[in-house]
């Protein structure tokens, strides 16, 4: 179901790991089916299963024992992409655990030194551990004109290129392009557990560089006040009750819950709704 012929290509993705134990192993998995041949890992400091299960894939060529406590991801992944430029690849390619990319062969077409990859499908949580059948279902937002996320990158090997904005973005004005065929899906808040840590650990770690990202400060906040569980039931019921019939109440509480006010009040005004889609599909 997963995997795609071989484009004979060299693709070197990296990944920033810290406590992915339940999603690492099969985004690993997924992305060597879709053709990426060796990876980069750095590891920030994970006191679960990840670096065991990250050790497991001779695919995995590099591991950095990144002990840093601020999240200064866009230093730590720039790190990593001057490491792979020693690998001689066609293409490197920048990960988070929770993202899976589809169509990555579409590479092999693009003509461009860097790639923005900017469809984005949210897979909302279910109540569960990190199961890629469990959680299949999606929000497809391709109705509205404003809803493409922050990009993925991709580029070429250049030891003096520099990722921005986390591994969202270059540094500096870039040839670039934005295939439209290679997407991701997106699974950012998982089980409960995961959630906390996110919310607690995630924010802590930003503000320790002086950065606030929004979302996570509103998690953080609803912590604090003893509502985060009751929040992150709150949005399994919707999603459950959107699966089954899809409605404006329970959408705009899920865009409220991921999206900024700007977004809110977007699709609010909109008469469509996001569609749900399945993927993988359960055969």
């Amino acid at each position: 179901m997963f995997i795609i012929k071989s484009s004979k290509q060299i693709i070197v993705a990296t990944i920033l790991v810290k406590d992915e134990e339940d999603i690492i192993g099969s985004n690993i998995e997924h992305h060597i089916n879709q053709g990426v041949t060796h990876f980069i890992v750095t590891n920030n400091r994970s006191k679960d299963k990840t670096l065991q299960i990250v050790e497991k894939y001779p695919e995995v060529v590099e591991i950095i024992d990144e002990k840093g406590e601020d999240h200064n991801q866009s230093i730590w992944v720039t790190r990593m992409a001057k490491l792979a430029c020693k690998l001689n690849p066609d293409w490197i390619i920048h990960l988070d655990a929770d993202e899976f990319l589809c169509n990555i062969y579409e590479l092999r077409f693009v003509k461009t030194k860097c790639v923005g990859m900017c469809r984005s499908y949210i897979h909302p949580p279910r109540n569960c551990i990190f199961d890629l059948f469990k959680l299949r279902y999606y929000l497809n937002f391709e109705k509205y004109e404003k809803m493409n996320g922050e990009c993925k990158v991709a580029h070429r090997p250049d030891p003096n290129l520099v990722i921005s904005h986390g591994n969202h973005g270059f540094e500096g004005s870039q040839d670039i392009s934005f295939p439209y065929h290679i997407f991701r899906h997106h699974y950012p808040v998982r089980s409960y557990e995961q959630f906390l840590k996110k919310s607690v650990e995630g924010h802590e770690a930003l503000t320790k560089r002086g950065v606030i990202c929004e979302r996570w400060k509103k998690w953080k906040e609803l912590h604090d006040n003893s509502m985060l569980r009751s929040t992150y039931d709150n949005i399994c019921s919707s999603w459950e009750r959107m699966i089954i019939n899809s409605n404006k109440k329970d959408l705009l509480n899920l865009v409220e819950f991921w999206s900024t006010p700007e977004i809110f009040d977007y699709i609010n005004k909109k008469e469509n709704i996001a569609t749900v889609d399945e993927w993988p599909r359960n055969q």
